[in-house]
């Protein structure tokens, strides 16, 4: 059947494919790289005031004097009605002063790109991610300067302000609902824990910030209709002659509908890094080419080992009242087994700040860790989860990347069809 071609003035990549559970020809990975925030080099004037005059401005001016407080310019991408894409022109930089302060002063121009990198490149976060920094970088430096017509530096030497690495892990949609209910009284050291329901807990900090959630419920909420949108569209420009008036929105329903079945069936950690972290753990302020996927990685590790405290990778975690008895009773005398397992069945139920409340600091900290270095687990337990017939939550899941339950397979796709597109791109 003939279809109308598609404008190559608008394509940006080799192929646009879309996940199916049918025959695959494509595969894309599960985790790896989101959010990205980088600084470019001092740039010329005329190339960053070409971003600037493509983009609008926002600023605060006060009416008595005239003066103008802050003013800030967000780069609108031509062709995205709904682009996630920033792209923000500078004319100032910052510095810490001797006393530490942050200040602000007139700088060469420069601009800053803040993405989603699997939304940019593929309109949707749920697969379709990149591990290496510097080549997804890349990617989404050609991108922009397609969508905007300027020639951008070569994204090696962009300094790193924020990075997210993401992993996704393979639950039934009872199990991850299982999960949040058991993982009520998690904690982290010196931070404030935020809970949603059983979709989401989010834990922010000034050096990393964690986050554990449900991608279902998550792009449901936020990607859905407004991929479904973009899809929409696209099927409409090159739908088959004398197909149905209602082809395209069905196409588009179909799509969307297979990745939120594999959305509705994923749990998904990510850990947030900060520039602060950054410059502390590079001992300056990192540029692409130096950040790797090892780094971000084992900095992924650390912040979940912090955060569920679930002992050395290659132990065998155990979290139900026999098991953890059965384990402390073979590694410890029969006085100590019985202290620990008391005071694993009060962080069970109760969780760590009430403990805390019960125990000197020293105690507190001290059974912790033997429980810790054991492979003992008080999150998702037999004593916070009610036992019933055909509980899905697997006795041993922990998200961590050490778990069997890790996706790293590859997501199956199709072509949709046999022209160029960039439409998914200006989705994100």
């Amino acid at each position: 059947m003939q279809q109308h071609k598609f404008s190559p003035s608008r394509a940006v990549t080799p192929r646009m494919s879309l996940m199916s559970e049918t025959a695959a020809s494509e595969a894309q990975q599960l985790m790896g790289l989101d959010t990205v925030r980088i600084k470019s080099p001092y740039m010329a004037k005329n190339i960053v005031d070409k971003v600037k005059a493509k983009g609008i401005n926002y600023c605060q001016v006060l009416n008595e004097t005239g003066e103008m407080q802050w003013e800030m310019t967000r780069t609108s991408l031509q062709g995205s009605f709904d682009s996630r894409i920033m792209v923000k022109p500078m004319y100032k930089d910052f510095s810490k002063s001797k006393s530490g302060r942050v200040e602000e002063h007139p700088s060469p121009p420069y601009v800053i790109v803040e993405c989603s990198i699997p939304k940019a490149m593929h309109g949707q976060n749920v697969y379709g991610v990149i591990e290496d920094m510097q080549t997804a970088c890349e990617n989404v430096r050609t991108l922009l300067q397609q969508l905007m017509g300027i020639e951008l530096p070569h994204t090696g030497n962009w300094t790193v302000q924020r990075v997210d690495w993401a992993e996704s892990f393979r639950l039934p949609y009872q199990a991850v609902q299982e999960f949040f209910e058991g993982i009520y009284h998690v904690a982290f050291p010196r931070r404030k824990m935020q809970k949603y329901g059983n979709e989401s807990i989010f834990v922010p900090g000034t050096t990393t910030t964690i986050k554990i959630y449900h991608k279902g419920p998550e792009f449901q909420k936020n990607d859905s209709k407004r991929l479904a949108w973009v899809l929409r569209n696209l099927f409409f420009q090159n739908r088959p002659l004398n197909s149905p008036s209602d082809w395209a929105q069905r196409q588009a329903y179909r799509k969307v509908a297979a990745i939120q079945r594999l959305a509705n069936n994923r749990l998904r950690a990510e850990v947030e890094i900060h520039a602060e972290k950054l410059d502390y753990d590079f001992g300056h302020k990192p540029k692409v080419r130096e950040v790797t996927t090892e780094y971000l990685q084992a900095v992924f590790d650390k912040e979940m080992a912090r955060l569920l405290r679930e002992g050395r990778e290659g132990v065998n975690v155990v979290r139900s009242s026999l098991a953890v008895r059965d384990r402390l009773e073979a590694r410890f005398s029969p006085e100590l087994a019985g202290l620990l397992h008391g005071f694993w069945l009060g962080m069970s139920a109760h969780g760590e700040d009430d403990m805390k409340k019960r125990s000197t600091r020293a105690t507190f900290y001290r059974r912790r860790k033997l429980l810790v270095d054991a492979g003992v687990s008080w999150l998702a337990t037999d004593m916070q989860l009610i036992e019933r017939q055909g509980q899905m939550l697997p006795a041993d899941f922990s998200p961590v990347r050490a778990n069997a339950r890790r996706c790293t397979s590859l997501v199956r796709e199709r072509p949709a069809f046999d022209y160029r597109s960039g439409l998914l791109q200006l989705a994100a």
